[in-house]
């Protein structure tokens, strides 16, 4: 599943030149298991394929989190779930969250910071 979907990606990247118009593409944690460095690749991919399809990407993954235009946090309490669209300090918040857990500390902080650069 994920393998062949990273391998798809980057095909769709090489061929990226040909395509005017691309249409919608919805990623369901395509970063899931991989390392750092593949994490950083992927985030890399879908930010240029970003400049011709309109992308949905669930992720938990801070690498590819930081590159998006618009970040929607999606949670679920007891058997109600919301989404809310993040403003700029919940970004930062929310990609610090991911890398340190619910209570980051500063440094998990200061990693967002640098990521949404």
């Amino acid at each position: 599943g994920g393998e062949f979907n990273r391998v798809r990606l980057a095909l769709m990247v090489v061929a990226l030149s040909g395509v005017r118009e691309g249409g919608v593409l919805i990623l369901d944690e395509i970063d899931a298991n991989v390392s750092g460095d593949e994490s950083i690749a992927i985030a890399n991919m879908i930010a240029k394929l970003s400049t011709v399809y309109q992308i949905f990407a669930i992720s938990h993954q801070a690498h590819l989190a930081s590159k998006a235009n618009q970040h929607i946090v999606v949670t679920k309490q007891g058997g109600s779930s919301s989404a809310r669209l993040l403003d700029a300090q919940g970004r930062v918040e929310e990609i610090a969250r991911i890398i340190g857990g619910e209570k980051p500390n500063q440094e998990a902080i200061n990693f967002a910071l640098k990521l949404l650069k």
